[in-house]
């Protein structure tokens, strides 16, 4: 196995007094709130099977996990001796599923594909949706900024300012603005130190907690009555979905394991020769992939997801590809020791309490910084249970810093070292469905994992040159196909506060004109001073977001406005959610295979997954 780099010392004490902090001042829970979760729910909730520091006193052997390993007929994702440790890091199931109710206990065979008896079965309320049981209402969005701020500070919603947005959004993705495009040397102008598999992680995790569908760029807009068509908490609804009982066509429900190893479905590639990693560093490695992709719907292709934006584009979806496969190794390690309780249940635990780790101390401490994400959680009150409606000042403006870490082109396998963007929507779209097997994305190149490739990819800076493809969306036309113009007027549209009327909403001194300018081109300088300077005294929020992130902290991290509001949002979210990795009884540390133990980054998630090496 090959050796990855640890985590700084000093980092992982600052994660230390963060989570304590976090447990001495923000979980004060909401006892109404609490009460009403369904007594079932609370018992799961309260008795989890992974304690922190917990060790089995009573630890299988190596030799006994290998005979499990191979009369169950498993195929481990990372060596025995990596499996072993995770495996006697889970405490015995306090309730076996030999001992739950009867109707409970024979409903879940009835479930499987060839018998399909759902009417008048019991099924587990904690294989649903942890939010439309555990949470009140969330299902609208709302603002951070007060009423107050947002009048005194928006930009007025005329059709002046929808043409200067339009001339504004026009240029951001205009061709040679970007330096270096092709490059992938942070050393260079424009490109970060961020790999770029975080930028369609980021797009993961907002599938994960975000919809809107039915806002206008047309009409001034309360945000307060806008649905938010996915459930605001980082519960993998976008891959569970509505969970077996509701959503069988996702899972894969045992023959022959326990009745709960439930796994998710994956799907079949189209035979194109060799793609994905490489066992040796060179072409020759790759083999020809069968079952790397989603399940698909014969006929139309449609992905059989729980999110359809996660089918957008063949990173994405190639990494919500990993995402079920992640799923299925934690089912196979928890089938390896024995595990006597409700697989299914577990598995979904601890696949969802890493990632929202992962989420945290890997992807948030990279973009916002870890001082800002310790701030948050130490002074951000959410109490469990507690009501929340998702921030457009989040939402439509500073989580969209993502747009701007697009890359024009990207090393997506050995086969294709230098593909075009258009081509990373092209090879997800129908005719080339289900995704071509040599066009399976080697994510070595896309996150540290490690394993040697001879490119990684690179980010782009967090700032206001947008890719160049971004000037001409796939499939959409006019004002739609250009997606910086879209950022601008939606926000508009929503009435969020100008950039500068956050940041003193925050108590930060807002940046100066000079600052706002610094290094663009004499054009854009000119629409930023037109109309009596309007969109410098009032700079729209996603605008200044980006303007913040590349001169003041050099477009490799969000500045102080834009990291302040994606990271409180984060934190809130988690903090009133009962089932999160911060409301774990007794603490919740990674036990899953890692490159640093006690810690879990998303390349040791994808690593886990089994989709680093052919």
């Amino acid at each position: 196995m090959v050796t990855k780099k640890k985590a700084p010392a000093e980092q992982t004490a600052r994660r230390a007094d963060t989570t304590k902090a976090t447990k001495r001042k923000a979980e004060t829970v909401n006892p109404a709130a609490t009460s009403e979760i369904p007594e079932p729910v609370r018992k799961f909730l309260k008795e989890t099977s992974i304690p922190k520091g917990f060790v089995n006193p009573r630890p299988i052997v190596l030799s006994e996990l290998q005979k499990r390993v191979t009369e169950m007929n498993l195929r481990p994702t990372v060596s025995l001796e990596q499996l072993l440790a995770s495996a006697n890091r889970i405490k015995p199931a306090e309730l076996p599923v030999g001992e739950l109710p009867q109707d409970l206990r024979e409903s879940i065979p009835a479930l499987e594909p060839g018998i399909r008896r759902f009417h008048g079965a019991k099924i587990p309320l904690y294989w649903f949706p942890f939010p439309g049981l555990t949470s009140a209402c969330a299902d609208r969005f709302g603002y951070m900024s007060s009423a107050a701020t947002r009048v005194a500070t928006k930009l007025p919603f005329n059709v002046a300012t929808q043409l200067l947005l339009g001339q504004l959004g026009d240029m951001m993705g205009d061709a040679g603005r970007d330096p270096n495009p092709a490059s992938h040397n942070p050393a260079d102008a424009g490109v970060s130190s961020i790999p770029a598999g975080f930028t369609y992680f980021g797009q993961f995790v907002d599938h994960d907690i975000t919809f809107d569908v039915s806002s206008t760029l047309d009409t001034d807009t309360d945000a307060n009555t806008i649905n938010n068509m996915r459930s605001p908490t980082l519960d993998l609804d976008s891959v569970y979905g509505r969970g077996p009982g509701l959503d069988p066509f996702l899972y894969l429900f045992p023959s022959s394991a326990p009745a709960t190893a439930i796994k998710l479905h994956r799907g079949t590639n189209t035979p194109a020769l060799p793609g994905g990693p490489s066992s040796n560093g060179s072409q020759s490695g790759m083999v020809q992939q069968t079952n790397w992709d989603v399940p698909r719907m014969q006929g139309t292709n449609t992905a059989a997801i729980g999110d359809p934006r996660n089918d957008e584009n063949l990173i994405i979806v190639q990494f919500h590809h990993a995402m079920l496969r992640f799923h299925n190794a934690v089912v196979d390690l928890l089938v390896a020791v024995a595990f006597a309780g409700d697989i299914f249940a577990e598995a979904k635990r601890i696949v969802t309490h890493h990632y929202q780790w992962a989420v945290v101390h890997d992807f948030l401490e990279r973009i916002c910084g870890v001082v800002a994400v310790n701030n948050a959680m130490a002074s951000v009150p959410a109490a469990v249970g507690s009501s929340f409606r998702m921030p457009v000042e989040f939402a439509v403006a500073a989580y969209r810093f993502g747009h701007s870490m697009i890359r024009d082109t990207y090393w997506v396998n050995f086969n294709f070292p230098n593909a075009a963007l258009g081509k990373v929507f092209e090879f997800n779209r129908n005719p080339k469905l289900p995704v071509f097997s040599n066009w399976v994305v080697d994510f070595n190149a896309f996150f540290d994992t490690g394993v040697p490739v001879p490119v990684h990819n690179k980010a782009r800076k967090i700032d206001s040159f947008m890719a160049n493809g971004l000037e001409s969306l796939p499939g959409f036309s006019g004002i739609m196909a250009v997606l910086a113009t879209r950022n601008l007027r939606r926000a508009l549209a929503l009435g969020l506060p100008s950039g500068q009327g956050m940041a003193n909403s925050f108590g930060i001194a807002p940046m100066t004109a000079a600052q706002l300018t610094s290094g663009l081109p004499a054009a854009e300088v000119a629409v930023l001073n037109s109309s009596g300077g309007l969109l410098l005294n009032k700079t729209p929020l996603w605008y200044y977001v980006l303007r913040e992130a590349a001169v003041l902290e050099g477009g490799n991290q969000l500045g102080p406005v834009g990291a302040r509001i994606v990271a409180e949002t984060f934190v809130r979210i988690l903090k009133r959610d009962a089932s999160s990795y911060l409301n774990a009884p007794g603490g919740f540390t990674p036990i899953l295979p890692s490159s640093t133990p006690g810690n879990f980054t998303v390349a040791d998630l994808v690593a886990f997954a089994g989709v680093t090496q052919p």
